[in-house]
């Protein structure tokens, strides 16, 4: 129905047809009503008025899918925006080393396999495992982790660990999918970006579970084992982009969902609908492994600058407001000023022309310009007086150097400290000496690096090993050596005065240096006997009686047994000696006195 309500306008009979039909039209009002031809008679309240009917839901996507599942109340959204923290780097240049610093000195030396069992070794040097099957295995396993992880990735497992670490700096968590053959075995890892990843709500009822665990037994032998637990565990959800320019935007609204690791149920990788055993097996959800640093508010992680945002904010601005200082230059070089008068059109056009045209190169470097003024009007009767142009430089009142240093170095420091970084880490060596930069990298790996390594190391001991059935080897990463020589020494010299010193300490202390397994010691060799004492068994009452003490060094006992010339190098350690040179003496005399026992045991024979 359409309704018209006309002004009092009309009743204007005077006036000319064109002038009243305008008034007509501009008090001419029209609303339309809508007519409902049929009402449904189940249906009472059209409106929707009554609180028993629920209103119908919109079946439309929103501009993106995770806002979707966020009303369902399917998935929980961040703290922070997380493509935004991702691209924070792009605009810091201080949040890049910080980040760096700490993929190459966390996760940038690899990894070893670590025996849990003492293996033993023959006469010949050979392992010996036909005595003990338990060896035969531990050497397959060997072999087999070596094996797995060189091909568990698409890129190399040290590149794929840096990816996790770079994503839990930046966004505070880290994701990646254990991938299972059709027998449930681990066939291997595949890293998905942080950003694409949202948490679904944690379960409300906890779920049964059989767990495996590794146990060590009385007599150091690791059995897996299945004990029952309730957990609860949670879904993710992940929407990849595609990116173009400086926007992004998500590819077809499609999602992808994953099972907590460890969940034993069927869950549909389409819906996120928790599933049966007629799931197809194309359909069923993998599982994803989640890390984060953990925030008491959140059950996603928060990175380590947040509380610092403020502080890449600044710096970032205080870079561009220089850049642009230095683009528009906003004192010029030089001034002309007039006095009396006033620039001619025809000096001002030659200015612009000049500058524009001539005022580049060093061809132009004796060329000069003319210009001309013109008094003011003059009245009639009176001089108007002398005009004076002069051209003042301004070059002392330019900037000479960037805005906003100190500001931008105190951001600078706030951002390095919130990772407890040394400067040196960042590249700022400017103040250290060899003392401090030793001094900065044992401290940094001791606060810093080793706590997140052991971190990630108990993740692959604790929950993928088992899953694994791994029982004789553990997951351990590579450190960097930042041994003091000097102390070193002291250290072992001390330790062998006192007897204190054995072989097996100093095979432990060579292996954390060089970060790789040596082989165990011979049969029947005194491993666990003081050095000092092997020596003097060995050469016992071959001393001579005349000598103070009767006390004989390494070197006089080998010379005596006939393994050392009299022209050999000294095996003593002296505290200037690099860590390489005191390793390869502590090895050396480990063999020596090896060689000494085969000897000895010949004799008595």
């Amino acid at each position: 129905m359409l309704v018209i309500a006309k002004g009092s306008d009309e009743k204007e009979a005077g006036e000319t047809s064109s002038r009243a039909n305008q008034k007509v039209l501009r008090n001419v009002r029209a609303r339309v009503f809508e007519i409902s031809k049929a009402r449904n008679p189940a249906s009472p309240d059209p409106l929707g008025v009554s609180s028993n009917i629920d209103p119908p839901k919109s079946t439309t996507l929103p501009e993106e899918p995770f806002e979707s599942l966020a009303q369902q109340g399917k998935i929980i959204e961040p703290p922070f925006d997380l493509m935004t923290l991702a691209m924070l780097i792009e605009h810091s240049s201080e949040l890049g080393p910080c980040i760096e610093a700490m993929e190459t000195n966390i996760d940038g030396f690899g990894h070893r396999f670590v025996p849990r069992l003492k293996q033993k070794i023959g006469k010949d040097g050979e392992i010996v495992s036909g005595e003990d099957p338990l060896f035969e295995e531990a050497a397959q396993e060997l072999a087999f982790l070596k094996n797995f992880f060189e091909y568990a990735t698409e890129e190399s497992f040290t590149a794929f660990r840096r990816k996790l670490r770079r994503d839990l700096e930046l966004t505070g968590n880290y994701y990646f999918e254990v991938l299972r053959g059709q027998n449930g075995g681990i066939y291997g890892f595949v890293h998905i970006p942080s950003y694409q990843v949202r948490l679904g709500r944690l379960d409300e009822d906890p779920v049964l579970v059989d767990r495996k665990i590794s146990v060590i037994n009385s007599n150091l032998s690791v059995e897996i084992k299945t004990r029952k637990e309730y957990r609860r565990f949670r879904r993710f959800a992940q929407a990849r982009s595609i990116h173009r320019g400086r926007h992004h935007m998500i590819e077809g609204h499609k999602v992808r969902w994953f099972k907590q690791f460890g969940d034993p149920r069927i869950l549909n990788k389409n819906t996120g609908e928790w599933g049966d055993d007629n799931t197809p097996l194309e359909d069923r959800a993998g599982e994803i492994v989640h890390g984060r640093i953990y925030s008491a508010r959140s059950p996603y992680g928060l990175p380590r600058f947040v509380g610092n945002l403020l502080s890449i904010f600044g710096d970032r601005a205080a870079e561009e407001i220089n850049y642009i200082t230095f683009r528009n230059n906003n004192i010029p070089s030089m001034v002309v000023l007039v006095s009396n008068g006033q620039l001619s059109q025809g000096s001002i056009n030659r200015i612009e022309e000049f500058v524009q045209s001539q005022i580049q190169g060093s061809d132009n470097y004796s060329k000069f310009l003319l210009l001309e003024g013109e008094p003011y009007g003059e009245e009639e009767g009176e001089d108007g007086g002398q005009v004076k142009i002069d051209i003042k430089p301004l070059t002392s009142d330019q900037h000479k150097d960037a805005l906003f240093q100190n500001y931008s170095a105190n951001n600078q420091d706030k951002i390095r400290r919130v990772f407890r970084l040394p400067p040196i880490f960042v590249g700022r060596a400017d103040d250290y000496s060899r003392a401090t930069a030793d001094s900065s990298r044992r401290l940094a790996d001791e606060q810093i690096f080793a706590p997140e390594r052991l971190e990630f190391d108990e993740l692959i001991n604790r929950t993928i090993f088992p899953e694994m059935g791994i029982r004789y080897h553990k997951f351990k990463s590579n450190n960097p050596n930042t041994t003091d020589s000097a102390a070193l020494v002291k250290v072992l010299a001390g330790a062998e005065k006192t007897g204190g010193m054995t072989p097996r300490i100093a095979r432990q202390v060579i292996q954390e240096i060089l970060s790789q397994e040596l082989p165990e010691f011979p049969e029947d060799f005194p491993a666990d006997w003081p050095f000092s004492l092997t020596m003097a068994e060995a050469v016992k009452n071959k001393a001579d009686p005349a000598e103070p003490g009767q006390q004989v060094t390494a070197i006089k006992t080998l010379k005596a047994l006939g393994i050392l010339d009299d022209d050999m190098e000294s095996l003593e350690i002296e505290e200037d000696d690099a860590i390489e040179t005191v390793v390869k003496k502590l090895e050396g005399s480990i063999r020596l006195a090896e060689i000494m026992w085969e000897k000895k045991k010949k004799g008595l024979e």
